[in-house]
């Protein structure tokens, strides 16, 4: 199953307020997997599936809790994305995945400041949550 780039995944608990997070990858079944595991821990997942669907998303939807980024993506990489929007005062963490292993691109995640993980493709189900309830918590109520 591919999750197409507008889907939008509503996991409604009656009145509790939820996180939202943003997964942007072009790589759809990496973007189905994270979805899949964030909403698992009880966020409100929104995606994207390409840098300019990234960007639209984050102007026209947000704002979110979290947002967690491929690097290397159509049009427009997350790191792009994400320097603009924190030069627009974005202030949410920001979890970036990458199979980039390069001294650049280390240094422009740690530019987006002190709430942002890089995780490294392949990563583990449980690095992802880990990283998730280190930023955010992991769902309703936390």
């Amino acid at each position: 199953m591919t999750i197409p780039c507008a889907v939008r995944h509503l996991h409604q608990l009656d009145d509790v307020t939820r996180n939202r997070v943003l997964v942007a990858d072009d790589d759809l079944e990496m973007l189905e997997m994270v979805s899949r595991v964030l909403g698992r821990l009880g966020l409100e997942v929104v995606t994207a599936c390409s840098g300019a669907d990234l960007l639209e998303k984050v102007a026209e939807q947000g704002p979110f809790d979290l947002v967690v980024t491929d690097v290397a993506m159509p049009w427009m990489s997350g790191l792009q994305v994400m320097h603009s929007a924190r030069t627009a005062g974005m202030r949410c963490p920001v979890i970036v995945i990458t199979a980039l292993r390069n001294h650049r691109t280390a240094d422009q995640v740690e530019t987006l400041g002190a709430e942002v993980r890089r995780l490294n493709k392949p990563f583990s189900v449980g690095e992802l949550e880990d990283t998730v309830r280190a930023l955010v918590g992991g769902g309703p109520g936390e």
